[in-house]
């Protein structure tokens, strides 16, 4: 039953991420403002069925307006995400306050943007924004509107709103420079010098280029940007880099979110700064060079200074030639006309080549059309990976956790009772382990599966011991088909060999119980797996609790072998007449209950059981839900 309700709740969490968000825009949208609708992009053609309208059209450092999102023409919408932004920087800025409907979200404070509470029909929404008091530029407020799962509309603003002190507001704007190239003219992304170790996204995102970013509020990790013309792409890379050296980042296109036969577009920076970019491809997981590698490549300026690596280029579109074999050096021209996966990566770079990526490539979760000027944020899931981690969350947090404690400390208990002719703590306890048996084979097919056979993964940055991950699980595997193997041949009560089988089947249960958990802790901090950074503080939870229950335990039965013994000692021995033999009173000796055999030790069990229960249940909410 227990069993049969954490898969309920791990599918449910699971339905629920999928079917998007009827209560309100996930956090993760805050810097994207983009819907988290599988299979779903937002409308090309402009909102007219919406507006977004202000109660004055100036603003006053400090003081609030009343903003105001209202369907026209009969139509309605179910959900919202609406910030405000400086028109000339882009950054987000003031504080939202509900008035009626919605709550706020984003920011630290959470109340930098506004979004719906539910996914009812809605005509008008209203809410109170707050000026920041250094708000010295025209402000424009943004939305993303929701008509239903699969209409969205994207980049709904309104009319610019002006400082009160401004009398006459004036846009000042200064030509970008360009650069010539054989047969066009390629305008300069950027505005204004990126600052030293700062990563923004691109103001032009959602507008004239489409983009690729992890952003909270003005602080991104990377921004992938790309404006598509019909003879060619130009790309910009941005990604916080740590460490130094010589390193690469790269974007590759991908028809699956794995990586395997990937066209991909490498920068390297070597030991000068100097930045280089070039083609190649992916071979299962492992980096191959072509023939051919700055073939269609130009206009490539870069730079990695301060922690942030800064790559752009062009790329000339041309009709695919007849693919030659997808595992020759020399590769054809890569199609951008086709919509596939987009991935990033970043890791050292040796002279002209990569070497494997510091930590696991980051995936959009769809297809990407680059005609599109869509910001995306959302990221890949892997779901075999998340079922994985269940089951090994299953097996060795709640199964072997309470199948040891079985084992451990509760033979005495219930000694006179049976459960199928057996002793009722070994049933418990081999039921248990068998379940953790069933669950570990079951999860050691899944992965492999999801890997395509052993791989290596890469570990975040600082996090190296996060590698033996794949090792220590094959070994837990190994240590969990031993044991009932070793079973099979335990030898009987009376046999001179058994107290040896006894620790040894003692210390291969306990090696691969710590081994397991460990391989847990270690697994919560890998980027497939998309758990909460402080997972893994709840795994190190369990196992401080766990140690500390069996020392309690352990503690309960030694002093009550002690008071047990203290009874004996004192026990006078008489029989029913009196009488006394060798001087000593006796009775005939009455059968006793072992004192381990207490309501105290039962109390202590199903409190560790419903601890254990809670461990696993948030660790599966954990993993599941993120």
């Amino acid at each position: 039953m227990r069993m049969t309700l954490l898969w309920c709740l791990c599918l449910t969490a699971l339905i629920d991420h999928a079917r998007g968000y009827g209560r309100g825009a996930p956090d993760w949208t805050c810097s994207t403002m983009t819907p988290s609708h599988s299979g779903s992009l937002a409308q090309a053609t402009p909102a007219s069925d919406y507006q977004i309208t202000t109660s004055s059209g100036s603003f006053t450092p400090g003081e609030s307006i009343t903003v105001t999102i209202t369907a026209l023409n009969g139509k309605d919408f179910k959900g919202y995400l609406m910030h405000a932004i400086d028109e000339g920087t882009g950054s987000v800025l003031g504080t939202f306050s509900i008035t009626g409907g919605g709550q706020t979200m984003c920011g630290s404070a959470r109340n930098q943007a506004v979004t719906h509470t539910n996914k009812a029909s809605k005509t008008t929404e209203s809410f109170s924004w707050t000026a920041p008091a250094n708000a010295n530029g025209n402000i424009v407020f943004v939305s993303t509107i929701v008509q239903s799962y699969s209409v969205y509309w994207m980049n709904v603003r309104s009319t610019a709103v002006s400082p009160a002190s401004a009398v006459v507001t004036t846009k000042q704007t200064t030509a970008a420079p360009s650069i010539k190239t054989s047969s066009t003219t390629m305008s300069v992304v950027s505005t204004k010098p990126p600052v030293a170790g700062a990563l923004m996204m691109d103001a032009s995102c959602g507008d004239t280029r489409g983009c690729f970013v992890s952003c909270e509020g003005t602080d991104c990790q990377y921004v992938v940007s790309w404006e598509y013309k019909l003879e060619y792409v130009d790309f910009s890379i941005e990604r916080k880099v740590e460490g130094g050296g010589q390193k690469w980042v790269a974007i590759a296109f991908s028809n699956d979110v794995k990586m395997g036969d990937d066209d991909v577009f490498h920068c390297i920076s070597d030991s000068t700064g100097r930045v280089t970019v070039a083609r190649s491809f992916n071979m299962g997981t492992s980096n191959q060079p072509i023939n051919n590698p700055q073939e269609g490549i130009s206009s490539v300026s870069g730079s990695f200074t301060d922690g942030v690596f800064r790559c752009s280029f062009r790329y000339s579109q041309v009709a695919p030639n007849n693919r030659r074999k997808r595992q020759s050096t020399t590769r054809p021209m890569t199609d951008l006309h086709l919509h596939r996966h987009l991935m990033l990566g970043d890791g050292p770079a040796f002279r002209d080549s990569v070497g494997m990526h510091t930590q696991n490539p980051v995936v959009t979760a769809d297809l990407v059309n680059l005609q599109l000027t869509s910001i995306i944020g959302d990221v890949a899931r892997y779901p075999l990976v998340k079922v994985h981690g269940c089951l090994m969350i299953l097996a060795w947090i709640f199964c072997t956790g309470v199948g040891l404690i079985f084992a451990r400390f509760y033979k005495p208990v219930w000694s006179e009772r049976t459960i199928l002719g057996l002793k009722v703590w070994f049933q418990f306890h081999r039921g248990l382990m068998v379940t953790t048996l069933v669950l570990t084979l079951v999860g050691f097919i899944i992965i492999f599966v999801e890997a395509n056979g052993y791989s290596k993964i890469s570990a975040p940055m600082g996090k190296g011991y996060t590698e033996s991950h794949p090792i220590l699980g094959i070994i837990v595997t190994i240590l969990t088909v031993t044991n009932p193997i070793m079973a099979l041949f335990r030898p009987g009560p009376k046999d001179k060999n058994r107290p040896i089988f006894n620790w040894a089947h003692w210390a291969v249960g306990m090696a691969a119980h710590i081994l397991g958990v460990i391989t847990i802790c270690f697994g919560v901090e890998l980027q497939k797996v998309g758990a909460p950074k402080y997972t893994v503080f709840v795994v190190i939870g369990y196992i401080v609790y766990h140690v500390l229950m069996e020392i309690t335990l352990k503690v309960y039965d030694l002093f009550a072998e002690r008071q047990s013994s203290a009874r004996i000692e004192h026990m006078e021995m008489k029989n029913g007449n009196g009488a006394t033999q060798n001087g000593n009173s006796f009775r005939p000796e009455e059968t006793k209950r072992d004192p381990k055999d207490s309501i105290i030790k039962k109390i202590l069990l199903v409190f560790h059981v419903a601890i254990a229960f809670a461990f696993t249940l948030t660790l599966l909410l954990l993993v599941t839900q993120y």
